[in-house]
């Protein structure tokens, strides 16, 4: 690793913080835990997440470079880990609010990468909306 871009997000990547809550996002959505392409997927989404890098391309060479993969390799096993998935589809439209009949590693990736960086983005969020403070009468 040689750039600063690739060193933060190893950075990102390694951060406990972080990996629990890709982690949850993406067993949430149904990928099974037990292939190769979850951890490359929670990579992709933690990078795409933080806004480290946006281009997917990049983010598999960044992936594959900490991992020991090469970029085709990670888009693969990512690929992967989607088809398996059990109802990915329904889980995720479940937390996105909008109806998705059809994935792929981009589309997963850039919604679970924003839902990461903003949780209040989920429509599983709106089940509890705040209710604001009422507001004081006035009792003249």
């Amino acid at each position: 690793m040689n750039t600063t871009t690739e060193k933060n997000c190893a950075i990102a990547i390694e951060n406990s913080a972080n990996r629990i809550a890709a982690e949850k996002l993406v067993l949430k959505c149904g990928v099974r835990a037990d292939l190769k392409g979850c951890q490359c997927l929670v990579d992709a989404i933690i990078i795409f997440g933080t806004e480290l890098c946006s281009g997917f391309c990049q983010i598999y060479k960044i992936i594959g470079e900490l991992r020991g993969l090469r970029q085709k390799s990670v888009m693969r096993e990512i690929s992967y880990a989607i088809s398996q998935a059990h109802d990915l589809p329904v889980h995720l439209s479940a937390l996105i609010g909008i109806d998705i009949k059809e994935v792929h590693n981009g589309l997963v990736i850039a919604y679970l990468g924003r839902l990461f960086d903003t949780p209040e983005l989920s429509a599983q969020n709106s089940a509890n909306p705040h209710t604001p403070d009422p507001i004081p009468q006035n009792n003249d």
